[in-house]
């Protein structure tokens, strides 16, 4: 690190729509308001930055690139302009290496001073003339890097972004990978690292974190931060507060840069907090050089930065903006987009479906910081209804709608954990208040919601409006839909068949068919707020095919779990004898669907749950059973033939819902464990029945199971009433 100050602000490097010139006008008013001090232009769809960097800037693109390098410096800005030449630049080519020096010449007649070199989201391969030429890909990247800071006369700053630039792409790890050693040992000391924490998308960045990268870099890594950006899920929004990262890190960096949500006017509260967070560690360092002059051991009182206490003030800060008179043209986009087939570039793999060590701490936090009180705290906006001005409550309410990554806004998680609670806590033979008193709760806050979204189409900033318009009528959209199932489900009638039917809209199943291939993979439930101790071993499961080796297992796991206290001394003469009745036929039978038959195994491969599948139940019941139970009267026969009843359902029945299932799991597990690995199986099940055109499925129980029927009922189950079923027989249905 050559230069002395602590880059603090902003790098505009997603993928999207770049920024238009009044936005990043705009931005560099927010960075002086803010007490920010750097701004990285790296849009990667601007194709002169990426795709085609060897091209140089139009007259018209370098009129703004010029007028906006000298207002960031009227502003005490510094502007970093960053080229990506890795889709395909050849390290060995003087060719490639002259456009390089040409392009920043470039930018220099415009008066850029700072500068950086980008090889993220690349391919590792090297072209065949590289290869003969360099060791490695690392080595390639060093030399060009070298190359051109000793051309532009070793600048005062100069960053690189490595191809691997977070602990988890470092292969084999951290500690270990050549790559970065390469870098560290070969990059010139005085040569910025950009590094963007522990993963791309970093929950926290931690000291150790930092010092581990020092180590193998040889130096302070600037921090390029994504904990606000979205490109890589255009329904993800995140206006929540900068947080995570402690200020005493700052010793160990060289620099803390965000990169924010692609919507310019969404980024307030995080470029707000930011500041705050910045402004706390210059106190704190001019409290130092005040402490080492003074003689007297007077007690030192440091800023601590506290991200809800910014987020208040952020918010009070944002809450005029949405009143400042702003057209769609402020917004107006003139530098060209890259809409070629080559800016199809490999984008960082990202899923935040994926509860990893990061997130399950974040879930466990809030659950801690929330659940005290089972009723959620109503925001209501004002004490006037029908007012149309937007509030302090409004904005917070926006604000915890669209939060952070890895956890939601206390009180929209609350609504969110009172909604699980409502879902599978409805009983008509109960009490019902506090299910009519949690379900009121929620009713008001999706009329807030609702509220919120009309008052703010009134607001005079209409570009601040056009940025969140679609992601709060998404979400609004969503609670009403839950809302009015609350009120569905509480209704004796039930006249709408909206939520059983399996005919309803696109609209009410996100994702497509990348929400489609998504719900293939085994990547845990997104954001399982109310699962607790996600961190345990002991919620780790495996569903895998069931196999014949399974049998006895199966056997054994039916007996514990079924009526098995009514008939002990049966058990006592016959062990398999309650087993053989209620899944021995599915078993053996030919029409058992066995590519839909699965077992679920925990981390001690203990088997703890299993599920059947027939998808012709009628021709089961009526050719196989019979079969079967004569078996079994042949094998006990002194048993009461009474015991081995015959199941048949009426013919509406297996019309409607064709499909059996028997799903048997351990019910000591953990309720939220057992919930989960229920609706596991079924959603894998449906999604290949649905597939097949089947439309239901049913289940067979006995009445002397009533942890398994409200089991059942937990999955989504209804009772059906069938008069002919045998009165100990429970027959509950499911239609998708």
């Amino acid at each position: 690190m050559k230069h002395n100050d602590f880059l603090c602000g902003v790098i505009e490097g997603y993928y999207g729509r770049p920024w238009s010139f009044n936005q990043r006008k705009t931005l560099f008013e927010y960075c002086l308001r803010f007490g920010l001090n750097t701004y990285v232009y790296a849009p990667k769809d601007d194709a002169k930055h990426r795709s085609r960097w060897r091209d140089l800037y139009s007259s018209e693109e370098s009129s703004e690139l010029s007028q906006l390098i000298h207002i960031a410096k009227r502003y005490g800005i510094k502007f970093i302009y960053a080229l990506s030449p890795g889709l395909d630049i050849i390290y060995s080519s003087e060719k490639d290496l002259t456009s390089l020096k040409r392009k920043f010449d470039q930018l220099s007649t415009f008066g850029c001073e700072y500068w950086a070199i980008l090889f993220d989201d690349i391919e590792s391969e090297m072209s065949q003339q590289d290869k003969d030429h360099f060791a490695s890909f690392g080595h390639a990247q060093v030399a060009i890097t070298n190359e051109i800071y000793d051309y532009l006369d070793k600048p005062n700053v100069l960053l690189f972004c490595p191809t691997q630039y977070c602990s988890r792409m470092a292969k084999p790890s951290l500690e270990r990978s050549s790559y970065l050693q390469i870098i560290g040992n070969g990059l010139h000391p005085d040569i910025d690292i950009f590094w963007t924490g522990s993963k791309v998308i970093s929950r926290r960045i931690t000291i150790s974190d930092i010092l581990s990268v020092n180590s193998v870099l040889q130096r302070r890594v600037t921090i390029w931060d994504n904990l606000n950006a979205n490109d890589y899920d255009q329904r993800r929004l995140y206006l929540g507060p900068f947080c995570g990262r402690s200020s005493n890190l700052s010793s160990r960096l060289s620099g803390m840069l965000i990169n924010p949500n692609c919507e310019f006017e969404l980024n307030f509260i995080p470029l707000n907090t930011l500041g705050q967070w910045y402004q706390s560690l210059r106190i704190n360092e001019n409290q130092d050089q005040i402490d080492d002059d003074d003689d007297d051991n007077s007690i030192q009182i440091r800023e601590i930065y506290q991200s809800n206490k910014a987020l208040d003030q952020a918010l009070i800060d944002w809450l005029p903006e949405f009143n400042k008179v702003k057209t769609a043209h402020d917004s107006q986009q003139i530098l060209k987009i890259d809409n070629s087939p080559q800016a199809m570039s490999p984008k960082p793999t990202v899923s935040s479906l994926i509860l990893d060590e990061d997130s399950q701490d974040s879930i466990c936090e809030s659950q801690t910081s929330t659940t005290s009180s089972s009723k959620l705290h109503i925001m209501e906006c004002d004490g006037n209804g029908n007012s149309t001005d937007l509030t302090l409550d409004d904005i917070r309410l926006l604000v915890e709608l669209f939060y952070l990554p890895y956890e939601h806004g206390p009180n929209v998680q609350q609504m969110f954990i009172d909604f699980y609670w409502l879902r599978f806590n409805y009983s008509q033979n109960e009490n019902l208040n506090e299910w009519r008193c949690r379900s009121s709760s929620f009713h008001n806050n999706a009329k807030n919601i609702s509220r919120l979204v009309q008052r703010l189409t009134t607001i005079h900033n209409r570009s601040l409006l056009y940025d969140i318009y679609n992601y709060v009528t998404d979400i609004s959209s969503t609670i009403s839909l839950c809302s009015r199932y609350l009120h569905w489900i509480d209704n004796d009638n039930k006249r709408s068949t909206i939520f059983l039917s399996g005919d309803v809209e696109p609209s009410s199943k996100r994702g497509g068919l990348a929400g489609e291939f998504l719900n293939i993979l085994p990547m845990g439930d997104f954001q399982s707020i109310i699962k607790p101790e996600l961190n345990s071993s002991s919620n780790i499961f495996l569903i895998q095919p069931m196999t014949s080796n399974d049998q006895g297992l199966m056997y054994a796991l039916c007996t514990q779990v079924c009526y098995r206290d009514e008939i002990d001394d049966l058990l006592d003469q016959h062990s398999e004898i309650l087993a053989d009745k209620l899944i021995g036929g599915y078993l053996l039978s030919s029409l058992n669907n066995f590519d839909l038959c699965f077992s679920v195994n925990n981390v001690e491969d203990e088997l703890c749950g299993f599920v059947l599948t027939i998808s012709e139940s009628e021709k089961y019941d009526k050719l196989i059973q019979p079969t079967w139970i004569t078996q079994l009267h042949q094998k006990y026969p002194n048993v009461d033939q009474n015991f081995f009843e015959v199941n048949e359902c009426h013919q509406w029945i297996y019309d409607r819902y064709p499909v059996r299932i028997q799903l048997f799991i351990d019910l000591t597990i953990k309720t939220d464990n057992a919930f989960f690995i229920g609706n596991k199986l079924m959603k894998i099940i449906i999604d290949n029945l649905i597939k097949r055109g089947c439309n239901g499925c049913h289940a067979l129980l006995d009445e002397r199971n009533p942890l398994l029927h409200q089991y059942y009922l937990r999955l989504g189950f209804v009772d059906v009433p069938n008069i002919e079923q045998n009165d100990h027989i429970i027959l509950l249905g499911k239609q998708f």
